[in-house]
């Protein structure tokens, strides 16, 4: 094997097809391919891993793809094989399970090149093919190695002679947790359940149902067209398009595109027209798709044992259960019916001082532009404010932000190779090791035609160990829709909304290449990547959430803040004033969350197709939604609209784990508060230090209670998080 690889050390992997003959990565491969998972005897293959900076070439297509994808298989499964066939007799942790970690890491590694198109590539037949390699890697890949009773006989001998005839004290808790969360894989991917073959069976079509409905809102190109004149008190008409036929602009659904209109536009009957394309997107191509999953979800959880969908969701996370997550819901909820009935009565006032008295009801596509003229009257003024927001600046304030706060430094690395022009590639070091890269990240931040038309950041390396036993350095790819200029004179200039999400997403950044893990399976990713790992999904929003809260803050604000003409940081009385307004509107935001994630948690615990709510028993999914975001929030929804035909979350992997998002703000605050304490301020460095090491770095290798606990020095509390919403 070493001879071997030494043979093929070079990253130079020339395909007989495509254009992708130049170096690759730090991966290699073998350039003949074997059959696609049927072939019971495969060729040995190969794949190279080392500490090198990732490389994406911006020439990849779908030939490429079609090839690397098959290289992935015939390694990894050359290499499942092998386990599987070692005698028992000789079996061992080094040729079992840390044999499956190196061929499960290289795997998870290198579909990165096959799936990150599907994310980002300019052209439509190449995400498409990406999308579908990733579905097959999911499914053929991945899920089928849990359903391999082989290679679960295999670890199940040597995990009774790894742990349960050492001491705790003798063995490694990682590597044992990591043992754990393997077999238990297994058991949840319904290996030895007389359904085994129906299981895997609706597993792979709900990963191909959630694909084509993503894919469905990517490749989205509706529009709505306006006069100018239709569009006063909008700041900025440049941005949008002139549609040639019409001689109007065109509006797409991009939140770019749709946020300064819903904020500014002072024309109701504009809003209205915007707000109803919005609600009603992809709604003919995607209520079906949902239905659809939702029916298989529940259909499969039944087979595995469970009650429903959500209780087999919720089992490994910190909720357990749904009962739980419901609880902790309806308490938020009804802490929060005063608040709301604040704001609601705050719009309605707003609303009449501008269209008079006679006015009753607050219509959806008033609140985001009332909210805004409520901040006005806190002397926050959301058009001049983004004249403080340069993107350059912002993003290079927001890197030192980071850098100081837990002891890193970046590296810009002008010579990565990326798969667009506007992609940069920075190295981070520890500041206490500056030998090698702790992990590497990628910011690409503009919308494009077909790019993932949401905000995330997405895993292209997990952390683990290669067969040298070196540590691989995580990767990601912050995936972002900022604005763009639209004036030559002038730079990207950035609502604050953007900041704050750009903020809260590089948290995410920091969690994925901070990572220290042997074993990817407990890296940082989440479901929308095809390989397994990542921490409790109630937990996953947990850091970044922390880490959020110092975009409020004026020692951070100060230097977030540059004119972009006058070079000065935005003034202290407007710094205070911005930071008094964050939790404004607060009461109808946080209704309007629950209601969401109660109807994630509601229609993931029923077969459906009818749902019961409020002593109806004969909702359907659509009128279901509808019903429960107008009870909780007050504001009466768009009529034969369907939101959540164009919602992400429960068909990316927050199924029945929306409400993570708010539990994880509830521990979030308790450990901000711990830097909000703090006796040299709100950046101490030390406490940064402290935050890196027992939240960042481990990721999966502890159970998220652990970190929260190992962080606070004590149990973790709601009470910081009470606190602030009484405020």
């Amino acid at each position: 094997e070493r001879t071997l690889l030494r043979r093929i050390a070079s990253p130079l992997w020339r395909m007989k097809s495509g254009s992708f003959a130049r170096t690759l990565s730090r991966t290699s491969f073998t350039s003949k391919s074997s059959s696609f998972l049927k072939k019971k005897t495969r060729q040995k293959r190969t794949i190279m891993t080392t500490n090198t900076l990732p490389k994406f070439p911006s020439t990849v297509d779908t030939n490429d793809i079609e090839h690397i994808e098959k290289d992935i298989v015939s390694t990894y499964f050359y290499a499942i094989e092998r386990i599987e066939s070692v005698p028992s007799d000789a079996r061992s942790w080094s040729n079992t399970f840390a044999a499956f970690s190196r061929a499960i890491g290289k795997a998870s590694e290198c579909s990165a090149l096959v799936t990150l198109p599907g994310m980002t590539h300019e052209n439509a037949e190449v995400r498409k093919a990406s999308n579908k390699a990733k579905d097959r890697l999911k499914s053929e890949l991945f899920d089928a190695t849990f359903s391999r009773a082989t290679l679960l006989d295999v670890f199940e001998d040597v995990f009774t002679k790894s742990f349960t005839t050492t001491s705790e004290e003798d063995f490694n808790k990682e590597d044992f947790k990591f043992a754990r969360k393997v077999m238990d894989e297994f058991t949840r991917k319904g290996t030895g359940n007389k359904n085994r073959e129906k299981i895997s069976e609706n597993m792979a079509k709900i990963e191909s149902l959630c694909s084509s409905f993503s894919s469905n809102i990517n490749e989205d190109q509706t529009f709505v067209l306006f006069a100018e004149s239709e569009l006063t008190g909008v700041p900025d008409l440049k941005q949008y398009k002139l549609d040639e036929a019409s001689g109007k602009l065109k509006v797409s659904l991009k939140a770019p595109d749709v946020m300064p209109i819903m904020q500014f536009c002072d024309n109701p009957k504009s809003r209205e027209k915007l707000a109803r394309a919005k609600a009603m997107q992809c709604q003919e191509e995607n209520t079906d798709l949902f239905l659809q999953t939702v029916k298989l979800r529940h259909e499969t959880a039944q087979l595995l044992g469970f009650r429903d969908h959500a209780s087999y969701v919720l089992e490994p996370k910190m909720a357990q259960t749904p009962e739980k997550a419901m609880a902790f819901l309806r308490d938020i909820l009804d802490r929060s019916k005063t608040r709301l009935k604040k704001d609601l009565e705050m719009l309605l006032e707003l609303k009449r001082q501008e269209e008079g008295e006679a006015c009753t009801k607050i219509e959806p596509w008033d609140i985001s532009y009332y909210a805004r003229a409520h901040k006005a009257t806190l002397g926050v003024d959301e058009g001049k404010l983004r004249e403080y927001f340069p993107l350059e600046h912002t993003r290079d304030a927001i890197l030192s932000t980071y850098e100081k706060l837990l002891n890193v430094t970046f590296e810009k690395q002008t010579h990565a190779q990326v798969w667009h022009e506007e992609v940069e590639c920075y190295a981070v070091y520890a500041n206490e090791d500056t030998s090698k890269a702790a992990g590497y990240f990628y910011l690409d931040l503009f919308p494009r035609e077909g790019k993932y038309s949401h905000q995330c950041v997405y895993p292209l390396r997990p952390s683990f160990l290669s067969d040298d036993e070196a540590e691989v350095p995580p990767a990601c790819v912050n995936i972002g829709n900022l604005s763009r200029s639209t004036d030559p004179s002038k730079p990207s200039l950035l609502r604050f909304r953007e900041v704050e999400t750009f903020f809260h997403e590089f948290g995410h950044v920091m969690h994925c290449v901070l990572t220290k893990s042997k074993h990817s399976m407990q890296a940082w990713a989440w479901s929308a990547v095809p390989w397994p790992g990542g921490v409790e999904q109630d937990f996953l929003e947990v850091p970044s959430m922390m880490l959020e809260n110092f975009v409020w803050r004026k020692e951070v604000l100060g230097t977030l803040s540059k004119h972009y003409e006058s070079n000065r940081a935005l003034p202290e009385d407007e710094i205070e004033k911005l930071s008094k307004s964050r939790f404004a509107m607060d009461g109808y935001n946080r209704c309007r969350f629950i209601s969401m994630a109660m109807y994630d948690l509601l229609v993931h615990s029923s077969e459906g197709p009818l749902y019961e709510y409020n002593g109806r028993q004969d909702l359907d999914a659509k009128e279901l939604y509808n019903e429960m975001t107008k009870d909780m929030s007050g504001i009466d929804y768009i009529e034969h609209a369907f939101p959540v035909a164009s919602w992400f979350h429960p068909m990316m992997g927050y199924d029945a784990g929306y409400f993570g998002y708010l539990w994880s703000e509830a521990f979030a605050a308790d450990l901000f508060a711990e830097f909000e304490n703090s006796k040299v301020g709100i950046l101490d460095e030390s406490l940064g230090k402290k935050y890196r090491e027992c939240i960042l770095s481990p990721c999966a290798t502890i159970a998220g209670d652990s970190m929260l606990e190992n962080f606070l020095g004590r149990k973790p509390s709601l009470d910081a998080f009470v606190r602030r919403m009484n405020d």
